[in-house]
């Protein structure tokens, strides 16, 4: 059983090596991630993506030390293919990074602005982005993020300088428009928009490879968000898996496998517990992404799948929580860095 920590805490002692006290999860983000600079192998990132039942927004800003990206994508479900602006910048993004999930962020650079910040319990997302062929995203969304609203934050350890904080935040309402040159898209309850963050900062191995599934949906009234991860975290006695329902997280200690054909990832998928029958779900892709980073002695390949998840949650009272047609993601990616 994992250890709930219930006071803040660093995530790092004075040199840099991890925290023991802080290995843990957390129904809020207590850790504080006290990184300081200069440390090799430090990862910085804030990820993310905005879904309804047509369309999806997702931006990424990173900074990776050797390397500071921020993206910003948009893809029509019925279209062929993303409208996206991607920003490399050598040794690091040149920004600042929060060190809380709730902290500002505001990326300035050529053909592409963003600025990220928190009014009292909503964030404000304000931005634009051009392509290299002149196309305009044009983004103006409030995330409602109340403060007693629970969230999945885990300090998962490799060993004492390689460590892991993430702060994973679903079922958070998404209200505003985005523009795609002269096209409006609306992102409201009606379309069942939300809102899911992925929020890391840690020390990482040279090389690794995960699998991640997310989603938000009502059903029955009741809102219900899920986050499940795996192969990173095996083996390090930490897991990133919960289901929140009505604000309400549900941890899920046991490791997750996921089962999918990876000649053919827009097979099928089957995502279950593993030793319980905690989560067991079907995921049916409707699209696939795929980016591909070969840079010699660095790289990474990522298949990120948006599609419907089926099957049920067991909460932890022991009630089966079922879900139907639940858009979402899921994703296989390797790197090497």
């Amino acid at each position: 059983m994992e250890r709930e920590l219930r006071e803040p805490i660093d995530i790092a002692l004075p040199d840099g090596r991890l925290s023991r006290d802080a290995v843990g999860w957390a129904r809020h983000p207590l850790h504080r991630c006290n990184l300081a600079p200069g440390l090799p192998r430090t990862h910085r990132w804030n990820h993310w993506c905005f879904t309804t039942r047509g369309h999806a927004l997702t931006i990424t800003v990173a900074d990776v030390g050797w390397i500071g990206l921020a993206i910003v994508s948009f893809l029509d479900f019925a279209a062929r293919s993303p409208v996206e602006r991607v920003y490399v910048r050598p040794l690091g993004l040149g920004a600042p990074m929060p060190q809380t999930p709730r902290g500002d962020l505001v990326v300035s650079a050529r053909r592409l602005s963003l600025a990220m910040r928190a009014r009292g319990e909503e964030m404000h997302v304000e931005g634009e982005a051009r392509t290299l062929f002149g196309r305009r995203i044009a983004i103006d969304l409030v995330v409602e993020r109340p403060l007693a609203h629970e969230t999945l934050n885990v300090l998962v350890p490799w060993d004492d300088a390689r460590f892991q904080f993430t702060s994973k935040q679903q079922a958070l309402p998404v209200r505003g428009a985005v523009r795609v040159d002269a096209r409006e898209y609306r992102f409201d309850r009606g379309n069942e928009a939300f809102a899911c963050l992925d929020f890391g900062r840690g020390r990482w191995p040279s090389r690794i490879e995960w699998n991640w599934a997310f989603g938000s949906a009502v059903r029955g009234g009741r809102t219900i968000g899920f986050n499940l991860g795996g192969k990173w975290t095996d083996g390090s006695g930490v897991t990133e898996n919960g289901v929140v329902i009505d604000g309400r997280l549900h941890k899920i200690h046991d490791d997750v496998d996921f089962e999918y054909d990876a000649r053919s990832f827009m097979a099928p998928w089957r995502i279950r517990s593993r030793g319980s029958e905690r989560v067991d779900l079907r995921f049916t892709p409707m699209r696939e992404r795929v980016v591909k980073l070969p840079l010699g002695l660095v790289g990474a390949e990522l298949h990120q799948l948006v599609g419907a998840f089926h099957g049920a949650f067991v909460d932890d009272g022991g009630a089966r929580v079922g879900i139907d047609d639940v858009l979402g993601l899921a994703e296989w990616f390797r790197g090497r860095w």
